[in-house]
C-alpha cells in the first residue's frame, strides 16, 4: 500500500511538470500574434497537395492551382491566423473529420471557421470572408472589374495548351484568349490612376488576387508544353501590368515555382516534361 501510494505521487509529480513545461514553452512561443480587429475563429483551410506524374503524391506541397495562390496571397493581406491541411480528397489522405460531411464532391480550397461555418473553393471563401470581416477593407478593383475574372484565363489555358493546333487565327481558344486579352488591356487602361489602379497604388485589390495567379501559370510555362507562345504585340498595358504585378513582394512570396506549375498541369494535359536540373 505505501509503494502504491509512492507509485501513484510520483505520477502526479511527473504529469504536473510536463504540463509546467509545456505552458512555459507556450508561454515563451505563443505563435502569430492576433489581429486587433474581428477576425474569423478557428480559420482551418484545406488546400491541394500537389501530384507528381510519375511518382504520385507529394506529401506536405500544395498544388500549383491559381485558387489556391490567390487564397494564399488574400489570407496574407487580411492577416487571418489560420491552420492548414495539405490533403487529397480521391484518396481520403490528410482529411479533418468535418471534411467529407460539408464536402462530397470534395472542392478545394475549403474552409471552416466560427465553429459552423463551411466555405467551398475561393471565389466563395474570399467572397464570405470580405462581407464580414471588413477589416482591413479590400479595394474590389476598379469600374468594370466583375467583367473579369482569374477562372476565365484559366480555363482558356488548359484548352490551348490541349489544343493540337498552332497560336494563330486557325485556333479558336488562341482567338478566345487573344480577345480576352484585348478586353484586359482595355480594362486596364479605363482603371488608370483611379482607385483599384494597381500601377498608382501598389496594392492587390481582390481583381489582381483573382487574376495575377492565372496570368503568371500561362506566361510561365505556356512554352513548356507548347512552344510558340507569345503575348501580342496589342496588348502594352497588359503586358506592363504583369511585369509590375510579377515582382510584387506579397505575389513573390506565395507564387509557385516551375516546377510546381509544370507538375500542376501534367496530369491535366498527359504529358510528361522534362525540365533542366537549373529550373527550379
Amino acid at each position: 500500500s505505501t509503494m502504491r501510494s509512492y507509485m501513484n505521487q510520483q505520477r502526479r509529480n511527473s504529469s504536473y511538470e510536463l504540463r509546467k513545461r509545456e505552458q512555459l514553452r507556450v508561454a515563451s512561443n505563443p505563435g502569430p500574434p492576433k489581429p486587433d480587429y474581428p477576425y474569423p475563429r478557428d480559420l482551418e483551410i484545406c488546400y491541394h497537395m500537389l501530384v507528381d506524374i510519375d511518382e504520385g503524391l507529394e506529401e506536405g506541397k500544395v498544388n500549383a492551382d491559381p485558387t489556391t495562390t490567390e487564397l494564399k496571397i488574400y489570407l496574407e493581406m487580411k492577416g487571418f491566423p489560420h491552420k492548414v491541411h495539405v490533403v487529397e480528397p480521391s484518396t481520403s489522405k490528410n482529411l479533418p473529420d468535418w471534411f467529407r460531411k460539408n464536402n462530397w464532391d470534395g472542392v478545394l480550397p475549403m474552409a471552416k471557421y466560427d465553429k459552423e461555418q463551411y466555405k467551398l473553393g475561393s471565389a466563395e471563401i474570399m467572397m464570405a470572408l470580405e462581407k464580414k470581416f471588413r477589416v482591413p477593407l479590400m479595394c474590389a478593383g476598379g469600374m468594370g472589374a466583375a467583367r473579369f475574372r482569374g477562372k476565365t484565363v484559366k480555363n482558356l489555358t488548359l484548352s490551348l495548351l490541349k489544343s493540337v493546333r498552332p497560336y494563330d487565327e486557325s485556333n479558336p481558344d488562341w482567338t478566345d484568349l487573344r480577345s480576352e486579352f484585348r478586353q484586359l488591356d482595355e480594362y486596364l487602361v479605363q482603371c488608370h490612376n483611379k482607385e483599384g489602379d494597381y500601377l498608382k497604388e501598389k496594392r492587390f485589390s481582390l481583381w489582381d488576387i483573382r487574376m495575377v495567379p492565372a496570368l503568371y501559370n500561362l506566361m510561365t510555362v505556356a512554352n513548356y508544353f507548347k512552344p510558340g507562345f507569345v503575348l501580342p504585340d496589342d496588348v502594352p498595358h497588359l503586358r506592363s501590368y504583369m511585369n509590375h504585378a510579377f515582382e510584387d513582394p506579397i505575389f513573390v512570396k506565395f507564387k509557385p515555382t516551375v516546377r510546381q506549375i509544370v507538375k500542376y498541369f501534367e496530369p491535366k494535359l498527359n504529358v510528361r516534361i522534362v525540365l533542366p536540373d537549373d529550373v527550379q
